[in-house]
C-alpha cells in the first residue's frame, strides 16, 4: 500500500498518542485509586479512635445504653456504609449478648474478635467497599482509661472490636470521570497538534517536494531546462532544490557547448586552402618537361 509522507507521519503520531493516552490513563487511574484508599484509610483510623473514645465515655458515665446513638452519628459521615461495635466473648459473658448488630457476621468480624485487624477492599459485583476492623484489647492504660477496672479480665484480652465499611463507588466513579475528562482534553490537544503538524508537513515538506517533482517532470517531458526553483538552503529540501538548480545549470552548459563546437569546426574547414589535385600536379610536371618552343634550345 502506497502512503504519502503526511499519511505516514499521521499514522506514526496516532500510534504514539494512543500509547501515551492508554498508559497515562491507566497510571492516573491507579494513582487516584491509591490516593483515595490512602485518604479513606487515614479517615478510618481517626474515626475508629473517635469511636473508641466515645464508647469509653459512655462506659465511664454508665450510659452504654445510648451507644446506638453514637453509632448512628458515625453512620451519617460521608462514605460510611456501616459502623458497628462487636462484642467479645468476655464482655458477653460478663454483661450479656448485647444487641443484634454487635455479633459477628462474616470472616472479618471473626478475625477481629480473634485479635486480628483488617483493612481490605471488597468487590461485590459493581459495588466496592473498604472494610476496616480493629480489635479492642483490655489494657490498664488505654488512652488514659483502665479497661481492667470495669472488665474483670486479664490484660490484653479481646473485649470487642470496631468495624467500619466505606463505600467506594462514588469515589471510584469520580476517578473514572476525571480520567475521562483528562482523556478528552488530551484528545483535543492531540487533535490540534495533529492539525498543526499536517500544516507544517504540507507547507515545509510536501509542497516543496511537489514543486520539485513537477519541475523534474517538465524538464524530462518538455526538455525545458530553464526553469529554476526557489528554496531555503538551510534545510535538507532546500539543499536538494539547490542541487537540482545546479544540475540544470550544468545541463544547459553542456547543451550550449555542442552547437558552438560544431560551428567552430565548420569555420575552420572553410578557411583551410584547397589541397592540390593529382591532375594539376601532372600538368605542372608536363610543363616542366616541355619548355616553350619559342625559347632557344
Amino acid at each position: 500500500m502506497r502512503l504519502s509522507i503526511a499519511a505516514k507521519f499521521n499514522f506514526f503520531l496516532l500510534f504514539i498518542f494512543s500509547m501515551v493516552l492508554v498508559f497515562s490513563a491507566a497510571y492516573q487511574a491507579v494513582r487516584e485509586r491509591d490516593l483515595i484508599l490512602t485518604m479513606i484509610k487515614e479517615q478510618s483510623s481517626e474515626q475508629i479512635e473517635a469511636y473508641f473514645d466515645g464508647l469509653n465515655m459512655l462506659m465511664l458515665t454508665n450510659k452504654m445504653a445510648a451507644r446506638e446513638t453514637l453509632r448512628h452519628k458515625f453512620l451519617n459521615h460521608a462514605h460510611v456504609e456501616d459502623a458497628r461495635i462487636l462484642r467479645g466473648a468476655a464482655v458477653s459473658k460478663q454483661f450479656g449478648a448485647g444487641l443484634d448488630n454487635e455479633g459477628p457476621r462474616d470472616e472479618f468480624d471473626t478475625l477481629a474478635l480473634a485479635g486480628k485487624s483488617s483493612m481490605e477492599v471488597v468487590h461485590d459485583g459493581q459495588h466496592s467497599r473498604l472494610v476496616v476492623t480493629r480489635p479492642l484489647l483490655a489494657q490498664r492504660d488505654f488512652r488514659g482509661t483502665d479497661c481492667t477496672s470495669c472488665h474483670q479480665v486479664a490484660e490484653n484480652t479481646v473485649l470487642g472490636a470496631v468495624r467500619f465499611d466505606y463505600s467506594l463507588d462514588t469515589l471510584f466513579t469520580r476517578v473514572e470521570q476525571n480520567i475521562l475528562t483528562s482523556a478528552l482534553s488530551l484528545t483535543l490537544i492531540f487533535g490540534l497538534g495533529l492539525l498543526l503538524t499536517l500544516w507544517v508537513i504540507r507547507t515545509w515538506i510536501v509542497s516543496p517536494l511537489n514543486r520539485l517533482t513537477r519541475a523534474i517532470e517538465e524538464a524530462t517531458d518538455r526538455h525545458d531546462f530553464g526553469h529554476r526553483l526557489d528554496g531555503d538552503e538551510g534545510d535538507e529540501i532546500g539543499r536538494v532544490i539547490l542541487a537540482y538548480n545546479q544540475m540544470l545549470d550544468g545541463v544547459e552548459r553542456q547543451l550550449g557547448k555542442r552547437p558552438c563546437a560544431a560551428s567552430h569546426a565548420t569555420a575552420v574547414h572553410d578557411t583551410q586552402p584547397p589541397h592540390p589535385q593529382s591532375g594539376s600536379a601532372e600538368g605542372t610536371q608536363s610543363d616542366t618537361r616541355h619548355p616553350d618552343p619559342g625559347q632557344p634550345k
